[in-house]
């Protein structure tokens, strides 16, 4: 075994993605592949058991009977893949998400490409935008809107600030609205593809009187590397075609608003 410092999304990510090849990880092949301890391993696979990603076997783990359908993407496609993907879709989505800004609302846009769809509609220069995605803050500051950038690490295939310095500055703000995306939509919840982005997620969340999430068809269904939140993080979901029934019974309990772009 090595001494290699490897990243926990990393390692959470490989551990899926053996399940999800081969029904099942080991514990010592998964450590000897990424020259780590049997120990963070198990460590790694304990957490995703407590997420509901995998059922702990002796020695290893496996997908639990309900997610063996269910369809993973552990990897962030490109900006460019995501950005002409269901862009019609996005725009649809987005032009129901924009009806719900009120003039001089505070509101906060998260990283992705239907909140960038999202931003370019906003034309109200009383509405101060936060937002932790670099993209959508120089398409604001070209609109001459009132963007703020949370400091921070630049990270991720659509560049954001992560870290504990980004969620430090989101705790001491309040939203009308946070607008939030994720990589994936199941019954069990939110998923997305890396720890970083999650907790910045979650912080937005916390800090909004309204919770409003913009996905497309393709993301429902999908599973990822991360569970962000449950339902009872989302006051209102915003989709481009009718959801599967189960999800909707789901989304039904918590109270959450679904709204079909048309």
């Amino acid at each position: 075994m090595t001494n290699k410092r490897i990243p926990a999304s990393v390692r959470l990510g490989a551990i899926l993605a053996e399940v999800e090849n081969n029904g099942h990880a080991s514990v010592t092949e998964i450590a000897e592949r990424l020259g780590v301890s049997d120990m963070t391993v198990r460590r790694d696979m304990d957490k995703l058991v407590s997420e509901g990603h995998l059922v702990r076997t002796h020695g290893g783990a496996h997908t639990p009977e309900g997610l063996r359908n269910k369809v993973f993407e552990m990897i962030e496609p490109s900006v460019e893949n995501r950005a002409t993907r269901n862009r019609s879709e996005k725009k649809r989505i987005a032009a129901m998400a924009v009806a719900r800004i009120q003039a001089k609302s505070t509101i906060a846009l998260d990283v992705g490409t239907t909140c960038y769809e999202l931003a370019a509609l906003i034309k109200d220069r009383s509405v101060r935008v936060i937002s932790t995605s670099l993209p959508i803050q120089t398409l604001l500051a070209n609109q001459q809107m009132l963007v703020y950038a949370p400091c921070g690490r630049v990270a991720g295939a659509d560049p954001s600030t992560v870290g504990a310095q980004t969620a430090a500055y989101i705790q001491n703000l309040n939203f009308e609205i946070a607008f939030l995306a994720v990589a994936g939509v199941t019954e069990e919840g939110l998923f997305d593809y890396s720890f970083e982005d999650a907790e910045i997620k979650k912080t937005l969340a916390a800090r909004a009187q309204t919770r409003i999430l913009l996905t497309d068809h393709s993301k429902i269904g999908t599973s990822s590397a991360v569970k962000v939140m449950g339902f009872e993080g989302i006051d209102v979901l915003i989709t481009d075609k009718p959801l599967p029934t189960e999800l909707m019974k789901v989304l039904a309990v918590h109270g959450t608003e679904v709204v079909i772009a048309i």
